[in-house]
């Protein structure tokens, strides 16, 4: 007969359910192979059960992000190549299922968005992943980056400046797909 979860594993399954997508799209984006990326992810919350960071840590978020960059950029450097952008890695989850075609159009959407950021610089593509797909704060984004906080809002401003240009330039070819109403 199994007893009650302790505090600690209640706590750590609780950062697993948190974390757990968001490490894996970043660790895909990083190697560019979603198996490669599964065994980073797994080994960041094993580093992180092992070495007490749960007890440390109020906010796991800096940490955990670090870890699996780490281990995803030693993964590229074992097979020397580095692929940022993996469009199956982004997963859309809503409350309500869209109708069909506003699933098409979404996907088309993002898979436009996709293309314009994956022309980006490697720097830029990360700060905008780490900023808008898992809203860390500048300050979680300058540690996991390794730079400074003023240097992440240089990158951010500087790509979502170099996105509104592209967008501009090549956004008259998008159309939404607008359906007709029977009313």
């Amino acid at each position: 007969m199994r007893s009650r979860k302790t505090d600690a594993e209640q706590k750590f399954e609780e950062i697993l359910q948190r974390f757990e997508i968001p490490l894996l799209q970043y660790a895909v984006r990083i190697t560019g192979d979603r198996e490669r990326a599964r065994d980073v992810v797994q080994e960041t919350f094993i580093k992180f059960q092992r070495n007490g960071a749960l007890d440390r840590a109020d906010e796991p978020a800096t940490w955990l992000f670090t870890v699996c960059r780490n281990g995803a950029l030693n993964v590229c450097r074992k097979e020397r190549r580095m692929m940022y952008l993996d469009e199956e890695a982004i997963e859309f989850r809503g409350t309500e299922e869209p109708l069909p075609f506003d699933r098409l159009e979404q996907k088309e959407a993002a898979g436009f968005l996709l293309r314009i950021v994956a022309t980006l610089p490697p720097r830029q593509q990360e700060v905008i992943q780490l900023k808008f797909q898992n809203d860390l704060s500048y300050q979680q984004i300058a540690k996991i980056m390794k730079t400074t906080a003023n240097n992440v809002g240089v990158l951010l401003h500087t790509a979502l400046k170099t996105l509104r240009q592209r967008y501009g330039e090549i956004a008259g070819d998008f159309i939404p797909f607008k359906p007709r109403t029977t009313e």
